[in-house]
């Protein structure tokens, strides 16, 4: 799956103190809140009882690489229409 994207989302908080699926986000991850799936089977890097799939995410704040995010850079919170 390197190289697809699997889902959009927002980034909610990369604070590495900060609780997210029950474990601290730390430094290679961020949290994110899945809003479109393009690949649902795609799995989880963070799973829980409820949540192994992107289909399972959708509307769900997770745990996911920074490694693998790709932000898009022209629309940033607080930017002006």
């Amino acid at each position: 799956m390197y190289g697809n994207i699997v889902a959009m989302g927002i980034v909610i908080s990369t604070d590495p103190t900060k609780i997210v699926m029950g474990r601290p986000i730390g430094q290679d991850f961020c949290e994110v809140v899945v809003l479109l799936v393009n690949k649902p089977e795609s799995p989880l890097f963070i799973k829980d009882d409820n949540r192994k799939t992107m289909k399972d995410a959708i509307g769900s704040h997770i745990l996911w690489f920074l490694q693998y995010m790709q932000l898009d850079s022209k629309r940033q919170v607080g930017d002006q229409d």
